[in-house]
């Protein structure tokens, strides 16, 4: 078994920035009264040399490595150095 790196653990979508590599955790709120919503819950990883070469390792086939974030109608930030 492989340890995944905790920016993939229960992650729905990771993409990565200049900064950061970001974990995307979404869910959909519903609310007949207003409007639905889909919440994205965002952990921001500090990128190191060592989270660079576990998402590379990871996302090497992907068209574009970056990857990009997926929009949501609200969003909360977490970040981690």
């Amino acid at each position: 078994m492989i340890d995944l790196p905790e920016f993939v653990m229960d992650a729905d979508n990771v993409y990565r920035t200049s900064k950061y590599i970001v974990k995307q955790s979404l869910q959909v709120q519903l609310n007949y009264a207003e409007a639905n919503a889909i919440v994205s819950c965002d952990v921001f990883y500090k990128r190191t040399k060592r989270r660079d070469k576990e998402y590379e390792q990871i996302f090497y086939d992907r068209k574009r490595i970056d990857g990009k974030c997926l929009p949501s109608t609200m969003f909360t930030r977490k970040y981690v150095d």
